[in-house]
């Protein structure tokens, strides 16, 4: 069986002749090249999330009230304190992520009279809200919550 350096695509470039430290180099620096840093990856992550809020078309209340919740609730999960334990970095992150349709459904009910719509909204404030406080009180629980998880809200 061929060595792995022996079968990368490259092969046909360096030819027979290169040196196994050459295909070594060459395979240490192609990872390299691949692999981002997890303050790289983030701030990449910050930036698609600054990129996703919707212009306000209208100017109109709601699509104001709607960026800002937008805005804020990606500045709050790329904010979120991040330990690399995905139970606290979820939780931590879900709670701008709730705290911002929460944000929304307030003001889609500043903005319309449909039924509907309105229940849907009030439901959301309701179960959101109550998850919020779960989050919360499973982050206090465990014994990973060095930095406490910023308020959303005034």
């Amino acid at each position: 069986m061929k060595a792995f350096a022996e079968r990368l695509p490259f092969q046909p470039v360096l030819g027979g002749n290169a040196s196994p430290m050459l295909k070594t180099l060459l395979l240490a620096l192609a990872f390299a090249g691949m692999s981002l840093t997890s303050a790289e990856a983030q701030d990449a992550r910050a930036h698609q999330h600054a990129t996703m809020a919707p212009a306000s078309p209208d100017g109109s209340p709601y699509a104001q009230a709607t960026a800002a919740a937008m805005e804020t609730m990606h500045a709050g999960m790329m904010s979120a304190p991040v330990t690399g334990d995905p139970d606290h970095d979820f939780l931590s992150q879900m709670i701008p992520h709730h705290q911002g349709a929460i944000d929304m459904a307030k003001a889609v009910l500043g903005s319309t009279e449909d039924p509907a719509i309105r229940n849907l909204a009030q439901s959301i404030i309701t179960e959101q809200t109550y998850e919020i406080t779960l989050m919360r009180s499973m982050l206090a629980a465990s014994a990973d919550t060095a930095k406490p998880v910023p308020e959303t809200t005034p």
